[in-house]
């Protein structure tokens, strides 16, 4: 249970990081961003980085869930190989 709640709340908390870059434009939480140095479009790169941080906040919420459900089939197919008679 403790690891639902772990990816729960790690995945809320990378979505609203992108929320804060893609919609507020914080662009100082990307790492590496440097305001002198950076000479290409600041909007596309919000939008860029909001929108995977989306996709890995995403990911992170239905890891436990994916890992439960494969990890049931993977554990009966891994019994029957080993089972299984040469």
């Amino acid at each position: 249970m403790g690891g639902y709640i772990t990816c729960i709340v790690l995945a809320l908390i990378i979505i609203f990081m992108g929320y804060l870059i893609h919609a507020k434009r914080k662009l100082w939480l990307i790492a590496g961003y440097q305001e002198d140095s950076f000479i290409c479009n600041k909007d596309k790169l919000a939008k860029l980085f909001g929108v995977f941080s989306y996709i890995v906040g995403i990911a992170t919420f239905l890891l436990p869930f994916g890992l439960e459900f494969w990890g049931i089939i993977s554990g009966m197919v891994w019994r029957q190989l080993i089972n299984k008679p040469f």
